[in-house]
């Protein structure tokens, strides 16, 4: 029973080092072959990624479309006539009328 550690360490050991092997082990395929894979699948990622662009100018467009067309739509505020000190305190003076006198 003394050994059992040992077994178990020695199979971890032994499967660390067959995959360090297989990893080690070159590519399948010619490197011409892989080298026209590589090119294709950068060829195809650069296309996707110029269509996302695309599509994001035009989302761009639009939404500055809508934001012109917002503002076109928008009424003028007018503005409020900006009044005087004495016309606020005579505000509430006019009705103010003594009766009995």
């Amino acid at each position: 029973m003394t050994r059992g550690d040992q077994r178990d360490r020695d199979r971890a050991k032994a499967q660390k080092k067959l995959l360090e092997k297989q990893r080690s082990q070159g590519k399948d395929g010619r490197p011409e072959e892989r080298n026209a894979n590589d090119s294709a699948a950068l060829a195809a990622k650069i296309e996707a990624k110029k269509k996302m662009k695309e599509a994001q100018a035009e989302q761009d467009r639009q939404a500055a479309e809508r934001e012109q067309a917002k503002a076109a739509v928008q009424k003028k505020k007018t503005k409020k006539k900006d009044e005087g000190l004495d016309d606020l305190l005579n505000a509430g003076l006019a009705g103010s009328k003594k009766k009995g006198k």
